[in-house]
């Protein structure tokens, strides 16, 4: 029965993928994005933040699942870094960003390979990147460029600087370029860490499509912290903030047996 539930989710997900939201993003917000450039950040935010609004529901009232969260992210720019555990992730950070329409940097093969999703990122000016330790030239100048407007306040970065999904608990070692390039780039904006559990079995699309329903998850959200002005203390900064990732998520109760704990500000995703 949750097999069946999960699958009956993802099908219906997947026609609506395809069959409304990638062309009402052809006809409609490619066209209008394309006319008024500048209006891009707040169009594509109020737009992704539709879409993770609306798959969230309705995998909730299909599947049934839940995810606690434990602290917010105010309003405004800023640097979220978060850890790696499956495909639920992506949209789970970007409904915790309440500023400026998000970036996350994105492996070049999702460029067209999801429809609907691929459409959405691409008008969204995502950075694809390889899955190497080192960034090549072209992804270098584009995540120079994404660092500029998230200096300057025009968008938000989410990134996942593990690289790769954690087959258990644990942190798995940083990618450090990519992060290390925005904070050098974007040092005034306030840096929070995300610790997410309770997703390691949603690997894959395949393991959403057969293993959603009943999942219980929670987010822990830590920060603001200050990243240095000295860039020479940008890799301590950032040990530090795997250290806080890392001690975070060893306090983290099991949420698949136990409902996570927290304090007042401990709410239920809605």
């Amino acid at each position: 029965m949750a097999a069946a539930r999960s699958l009956c989710f993802f099908v219906l997900y997947l026609a609506y993928l395809a069959l409304v939201m990638e062309p009402l993003q052809w006809l409609v917000i490619a066209p209008l994005v394309t006319l008024l450039p500048s209006a891009r950040p707040r169009v594509m935010g109020a737009w992704m933040r539709s879409q993770v609004r609306l798959v969230f529901w309705l995998s909730r009232w299909l599947a049934g699942w839940s995810l606690a969260i434990q602290g917010t992210i105010p309003p405004g720019s800023c640097i979220v870094v978060m850890n790696h555990q499956s495909v639920m992730d992506v949209p789970v950070g970007l409904s915790l960003v309440r500023g400026p329409c998000p970036i996350i940097p994105t492996r070049g093969r999702y460029r067209w390979s999801v429809p609907g999703v691929s459409t959405m990122i691409r008008l969204a000016g995502y950075p694809f990147v390889s899955e190497r330790l080192s960034l090549s030239r072209a992804s270098l100048l584009t995540m120079r460029d994404t660092a500029e407007a998230v200096a300057r306040g025009e968008r938000s970065l989410i990134i996942f600087p593990e690289g790769h999904r954690s087959r258990n608990k644990s942190i798995l070692p940083f990618m450090t370029s990519g992060l290390r390039l925005f904070l050098r780039r974007a040092p005034r904006q306030p840096v929070y860490v995300v610790v997410l559990d309770g997703f390691r079995h949603l690997r894959s699309l395949g393991d959403v499509a057969l293993r959603l329903s009943g999942t219980r998850a929670c987010a822990v959200v830590q920060g603001p912290f200050t990243p240095p002005t000295d860039g020479t203390r940008l890799d301590a900064f950032i040990e530090e903030l795997r250290g806080v990732m890392v001690s975070t998520l060893a306090r983290m109760p099991d949420p698949s047996r136990e409902a996570p704990r927290g304090d007042a500000r401990s709410r239920e995703l809605s």
